[in-house]
């Protein structure tokens, strides 16, 4: 098993690799992030440790080959964040990924709290039901 771990230096994506830690080995964790230096530091740790963003596709593939799950961390404000997770998304298609989470919020009711962000995290959730 090969689970990728997206926004791997964010609050929740370093949350949950220290908690998948507890159950699995760091050489069967693959980490993203945007810096060189943070690249370095998780390979040093046993990581798998790939150098990309949402919005270069070619990178998102390169760290998905061979990674049967990917946890999607949603994208931040900057950007077009539908474009960001479409890549995500459309590349784990392509690299064969059997599984894709994603973090997006709790709601109950999809009218209470209609609004740009939310309407996103529900388009993102759509787009991942159909592929598996």
């Amino acid at each position: 098993m090969q689970i990728l771990v997206t926004g791997a230096t964010g609050i929740l994506g370093s949350s949950v690799i220290e908690t998948l830690l507890h159950g699995i080995p760091a050489n069967q964790i693959t980490v993203l992030t945007r810096k060189e230096e943070e690249r370095a530091a998780f390979e040093i740790q046993g990581f798998q440790a790939c150098l990309g963003d949402y919005d270069n596709v070619s990178t998102l593939e390169n760290a998905m080959k061979n990674v049967d799950t990917v946890l999607l961390v949603s994208a931040g404000d900057q950007g077009d964040r539908m474009q960001q997770h479409k890549n995500v998304i459309d590349s784990a298609k392509k690299m064969d990924v059997k599984c894709i989470a994603y973090t997006s919020r709790s709601l109950r009711d999809r009218t209470s709290l209609e609004n740009q962000l939310m309407l996103e995290h529900f388009k993102t959730c759509s787009a991942c039901v159909f592929i598996f």
